[in-house]
């Protein structure tokens, strides 16, 4: 799916399509077009907030709803009930500080967080749905922030060791 993703001429729809896919989110999309595709930050970054916020409202008003109703059918209800599971058990946070832990769960940048998991824990939990959006809305920005200052921020110190190492070898003193 991500290689079919990345064939696409419009690099807009390009961005927006790669936050929005589960696991990776804008963990994913923010460093990979600013260090390998050369994309200036800002662009990524808004781009990536805007297809990850997508996405949780997508789940929050249609799939997480779907797959409620989904777990009925025989064929469909063992993966969907092995989601759902895991949803619960990874959602302990949101469980014990609703709104305030949706935000915190959904704006760690690291795997099984984030807004799949966030919102259809919301869900799952009978936060409402507009109070979900709001936490997804601000879990999701702050979670951009957090990247995109780390890859920035390690890209200049790979820059700068780089630089170091081949003035080491080349005997030029800073």
């Amino acid at each position: 799916m991500l290689d079919s993703i990345l064939t696409l001429n419009n690099l807009y729809i390009k961005i927006i399509l790669i936050s929005a896919l589960p696991i990776t989110e804008l963990r994913f999309s923010i460093p990979y077009f600013i260090l390998a595709k050369n994309i200036h930050w800002s662009s990524v970054f808004i781009l990536s907030i805007i297809g990850n916020i997508l996405i949780g409202v997508l789940i929050i008003y249609i799939i997480a709803p779907a797959m409620i109703y989904l777990k009925q059918n025989i064929y469909l209800s063992r993966p969907i009930n092995y989601i759902l599971h895991r949803t619960r058990s990874r959602s302990l946070l949101i469980n014990n500080f609703k709104l305030f832990g949706l935000i915190i769960f959904v704006s760690i940048p690291m795997p099984f967080t984030g807004v799949w998991t966030g919102a259809l824990a919301a869900n799952l939990l009978s936060i409402g749905k507009k109070r979900a959006v709001i936490g997804i809305i601000i879990g999701v920005i702050i979670s951009a922030c957090i990247v995109t200052i780390l890859t920035l921020l390690g890209n200049e110190i790979w820059i700068n060791f780089i630089e170091n190492e081949v003035n080491k070898k080349l005997g030029i003193i800073k």
